[in-house]
Formats: structure tokens, sequence, C-alpha cells
């Protein structure tokens, strides 16, 4: 936050500052990134000032990267490292029941594989309700509701305001479906929900799915209706 920044600045005025960031995840922010960093170069000497821009995405797969990269409309440049991996996945059912029968099907699958797994939802109510709905089929699954809880092992359900910053080998988003991620300044945040997956990335729309999808080409990932 500029704000806050020029406090820090007034408070220590001799003090050098690094900052660190990923301006693509500026998901409670209804500005535009980019004018974030216009504000920040105006608070120090532009001589004494310099600006690096990393590129490189070395979390996740290239096919992740490359899919998660075509959310945003005018995303930093991400270029994805050279490490292969299975499409990301959607997976769009016609009820509720439907998708958490495919929830359970990609943590089975994800599990079979040693992975460590995330479901996300876009609010701590629809966490509660994937959590419950889960335990109710008689899967174990642990629900994230503070970000000083300790991650635990096994299944976590994590509301997405407590994602940014974590990483997990395979990410199921629920429930990525049209309602629920309606409009362009929700690209930012179904972005930062994708890209925390760094091997395996599965959504599951109940519904119609969410048309932030519509501009990903369609060969970067593999859909899948279920009836």
């Amino acid at each position: 936050d500029a704000y806050q920044l020029a406090y820090l600045k007034f408070c220590f005025p001799r003090a050098k500052f690094t900052l660190l960031g990923d301006l693509n995840q500026a998901i409670f922010t209804h500005e535009n990134s980019r004018s974030l960093l216009k504000q920040l170069s105006t608070m120090f000497e532009p001589d004494k000032t310099q600006v690096v821009q990393l590129t490189k995405s070395y979390r996740s797969t290239a096919q992740i990267t490359d899919f998660t990269a075509q959310i945003l409309l005018d995303g930093e440049k991400i270029e994805a490292f050279d490490r292969q991996g299975p499409k990301p996945q959607v997976v769009v059912t016609a009820d509720s029941a439907r998708g958490v029968q495919a929830v359970q099907t990609a943590l089975a699958q994800a599990q079979a594989a040693g992975e460590k797994v995330a479901i996300i939802g876009k609010s701590l109510a629809d966490s509660e309700a994937i959590t419950t709905a889960l335990k109710a089929a008689g899967v174990k699954a642990t629900l994230v509701r503070t970000e000083n809880q300790r991650l635990v092992d096994g299944a976590l359900v994590v509301p997405s305001y407590l994602a940014k910053g974590l990483e997990f080998d395979a990410v199921i988003v629920w429930d990525a479906n049209a309602a629920k991620y309606a409009g362009d300044d929700e690209r930012q945040l179904l972005y930062t929900i994708c890209s925390r997956a760094m091997h395996t990335l599965t959504l599951v729309a109940v519904g119609q799915p969410t048309a932030l999808l519509d501009r990903v080409a369609p060969e970067l990932y593999e859909i899948h209706p279920v009836d």
C-alpha cells in the first residue's frame, strides 16, 4: 500500500527500502496494479531508484503457468520455467452433488500420487460448505480459517483470501462457476488461486464455468462435462 510505505518513509527518512511482490496478485485492491508502481516511484529520487522485473515463474509447471497467465487481461509478463506436467482440468457438473464427487475424484488422484492438496473456495462460506460435504462423504479435510492456523497433514480447504503466499502440489478450485467469478475485477483473484498449484490444477464448476476462462486458449487446458 502506497500510504503505508509513505508513512514508513516518514518515520525512517534515511532508510533504504527493498520492495518485493507480484503485481498480478494485487487481489485486495480495485486500482490498477501498475498505478501502484507509479505511486511508489514518486516517493524516491529517480536516480536512486531501481526497478527490476523478474518475469520467470519457477513455482508451477509450464502448463499451469501458461494457463494462469492468460486469465489476466493486462498482467505483468510471465515466462514459464520449462518444467512439464499435465494440463489444467476444468470439470463442469450439473449440480453441487456431482461437483462434490468431482472434488473427491481429483483429491483421490492427487493423494494417490503423493501430492499435498488444497481445495480453495472463494469465500469462507464456500469453503465451509465443501468441507462439510466432503466429511459427509467420509473424506477427511481440514478447513483453514485463519492465517495463523497450522497447516496440518492431509487435504486442506482454504478460502481464497488466505491462499496468497501459499503453494501446494495440487490445487482444486471450488466452485469456479460464472456466478462466483463473474467480473473482470476478479481476474487477479482467480489467477492467484490457480497459481498456488505447483504440479496439478483442477477447477470444478457447478453449472456454467466462469467467463474469466473464455480468453484462455483452448489448447492450454482440458474441459470435462459431467452430466
